[in-house]
């Protein structure tokens, strides 16, 4: 519970104000993360509309998704997986508290977590993690099926910082839709129960 209390770093809020330019080539130039270092977390998240405008953000803010939290775990076969949790939107200032209980959050989103392929569809960042939401332990009608995010590091060496990139496939296309912060936040013990993702 006490880790439901901690907001980001500086470090955290100073690139949900940097310039569009400047995330891009963070994307370009960032390290691969380590998901060794990144199973057993649930990092603190906060969307970046493309571009950063008010309207964007309030929808986005309204629909709940601007704040959120993912987890990242391997599942009894050791493959990486990662999931969502809706958080409470105060902004980025506030703290990072899981809804609709912190010690009961909400799963969903699931997306299975790879390597990015050169040779696949989805490459459009090489040296990235793939979240693959279409290959996550979703049920049919989730929403979030069409989604595939990159992740890199911020900070060579580290995986306490990264940023995100999100694209929506839609058939053969690949549409980038936005920019994602996330930072370390509490440990997590969960490593997948399956009936949770298809209630």
């Amino acid at each position: 519970m006490n880790d439901d209390t901690r907001v980001a770093s500086d470090a955290y809020r100073a690139l949900l104000r940097a310039p569009t330019r400047e995330l891009g080539e963070i994307m370009r130039r960032g390290e691969t993360p380590d998901f060794d270092r990144m199973a057993g977390w649930e990092y603190r998240g906060f969307n970046r509309p493309e571009p950063f405008e008010a309207q964007a953000t309030a929808l986005m803010k309204l629909a709940g998704i601007q704040k959120f939290i993912k987890g990242f775990y391997r599942d009894r076969t050791g493959t990486g997986f990662g999931y969502n949790e809706p958080a409470v939107q105060n902004g980025p200032e506030g703290p990072w508290i899981a809804r609709p209980d912190p010690d009961r959050p909400k799963r969903f989103g699931f997306y299975r977590v790879v390597p990015v392929d050169p040779c696949d569809r989805d490459n459009r960042y090489l040296q990235a993690l793939l979240l693959d939401y279409g290959a996550g332990p979703n049920p049919p009608w989730e929403p979030a099926r069409v989604l595939r995010d990159y992740l890199v590091r911020v900070e060579r060496g580290s995986d306490d910082l990264l940023l995100g990139a999100a694209t929506v496939a839609l058939g053969p296309l690949r549409i980038p839709t936005n920019y994602f912060v996330l930072e370390r936040h509490r440990h997590t013990a969960w490593s997948g129960d399956t009936h949770a993702v298809i209630k």
